[in-house]
């Protein structure tokens, strides 16, 4: 029980180092060397996704598109097998939840399959990047329904751990001594639990802003690649409300208006302007730390309610940043703009996913300490065995009272975008604010130029790719009619 206790916080110090000092190729090894440790199978899919995302920075995309299929298989065959599921969260009550498998957030599952688009669409597959876009998108359908079963199924195993608490209280055995179970409910009721958890939790509301699974990245980009790529009406369509949803999302915005702008350029039958769009992801997203709150021990039979500490994770966002990008194209001055904060999608899936951390921590923990007391009630009388017995319980729920830190850490703290008419030079030059770093860069020809750029942190060098979106221009009747 001693054994394999570090945190995943713990266990990825060598990646986050490599990761903010820019060497992703090392970050992609040391998270594939991760992956491939069959003593830690558990944490094989976020591993998987750290691998990917190292190496779709460091420029190897079919590599990424490898370590992201792996992880996505993974990811299909835990949410198709529901008995193997039940079966690990059983054994996790009596351990803590970073035992489990990891399967997988939805907005793991979202960002998946964007960066899988991304990997395509520079490696001029389209069709591809369609499939991906589709899958992206039907995953924050799913997610909603998904986490409402996560609930659920949550509050089921608290009533049932209640239920059966109090019908062994009242048998023959319980009578004796020695509980077996846990109230989960009312420990749950609890006015002092309940407020050291609105006082630890209370940050999220400031840090969520988006309706729930809903990636705003993900969203423009559909429509990025519908308005690009339109062959037909519906596709425009679809391209339209993608730009309309990003706006509900984040506000009104002039580079949004100029993608409306070339929707209806279009379908008056007016040719594409040449169009250059930048994205810029920096930072790292928020990570997970401990925390620790007292919970009641409400176990039937026993004197008095002690209270215990338990380990909760919560969000750390994370500083070390750049927090935009100076474009100049031509004689004009450009500054990106914030199209998705990730620390507000985690933030957001987080809360909703509070319910069933406490469920679930409260039923781990209850049921550590009722083995414990249930063991030392039954040899109390049996001289230095009860004290062994009583020791034996203090290691095992402090060894085992861990919080679940897993997360993808090397996601971005925010991706920016900037959206203008390519200047005439179809060259542009990229400065990050207080640093002397100048990038220029040559476009490629193109009548859609998409410039995509990636900072890990502030000490960390930009690196700058381009892919070419749409080749050649096209008017709404030669081609969407």
């Amino acid at each position: 029980m001693l054994t394999g206790c570090a945190s995943y916080k713990d266990e990825t110090q060598a990646l986050r180092r490599a990761w903010i000092s820019g060497d992703d190729q090392y970050a992609a090894q040391l998270a594939a060397e991760g992956a491939a440790d069959k003593d830690n199978g558990v944490d094989q899919i976020v591993f998987r996704l750290e691998e990917g995302a190292a190496l779709r920075a460091a420029g190897n995309y079919t590599g990424s598109l490898i370590a992201f299929a792996e992880a996505d298989e993974e990811m299909k065959q835990f949410d198709a097998g529901a008995e193997i599921r039940l079966a690990a969260e059983a054994g996790a009550t009596l351990t803590n939840q970073s035992f489990l498998p990891y399967t997988g957030t939805a907005y793991d599952k979202i960002m998946l399959n964007t960066y899988q688009a991304l990997n395509y669409l520079q490696l001029g597959n389209t069709d591809a990047a369609r499939v991906a876009l589709n899958r992206a998108l039907e995953r924050q359908r799913e997610a909603v329904r998904i986490n409402a079963e996560r609930i659920n199924a949550a509050a089921d195993a608290a009533r049932e751990s209640s239920a059966s608490a109090k019908s062994a209280y009242n048998s023959r055995y319980q009578q004796q001594g020695a509980p077996q179970n846990y109230d989960v409910d009312r420990a749950n009721r609890d006015p002092r639990f309940q407020s050291s958890i609105a006082s630890v939790y209370g940050y999220l509301d400031a840090l969520k802003a988006y309706a729930p699974y809903v990636n705003p990245f993900t969203v423009y980009l559909d429509g990025v690649f519908h308005l690009a790529t339109a062959e037909d009406l519906p596709d425009l369509e679809r391209a339209l409300q993608d730009f309309q949803r990003t706006a509900s999302m984040i506000g009104p915005n002039p580079y949004l208006a100029g993608d409306e702008v070339a929707v209806h350029r279009l379908l008056s039958g007016q040719p594409m302007e040449p169009t250059t769009y930048i994205f810029f992801e920096t930072g790292m997203a928020a990570s997970r730390e401990e925390t620790r709150i007292d919970i009641p021990v409400f176990l039937f039979g026993a004197r008095g309610v002690p209270y215990v500490g338990a380990a909760f994770p919560r969000l750390r966002p994370q500083g070390n940043y750049v927090p935009y990008l100076n474009v100049a194209a031509g004689a004009q001055q450009y500054r990106t703009a914030t199209l998705c904060n990730m620390d507000s999608v985690i933030a957001q899936e987080f809360d909703n996913e509070l319910p069933i951390i406490v469920t679930k921590t409260l039923i781990s923990a209850g049921a550590k300490a009722a083995i414990t007391y249930g063991l030392y009630e039954a040899t109390k009388d049996q001289g230095s065995l009860g004290t062994a017995v009583l020791i034996a319980g203090a290691i095992y729920q402090a060894a085992l009272n861990q919080a679940d830190l897993r997360s993808w850490v090397t996601l971005p703290k925010e991706i920016q975008f900037a959206r203008f008419p390519t200047p005439p030079s179809r060259k542009l030059t990229l400065t990050p604010p207080g640093r002397p770093e100048m990038i220029n860069v040559t476009l490629e020809p193109g009548v859609i130029n998409v410039i995509y750029v990636k900072s890990n942190s502030t000490t960390a060098p930009l690196r700058v790719t381009q892919f070419v979106l749409k080749f050649e221009p096209t008017t709404h009747e030669t081609r969407l009619l």
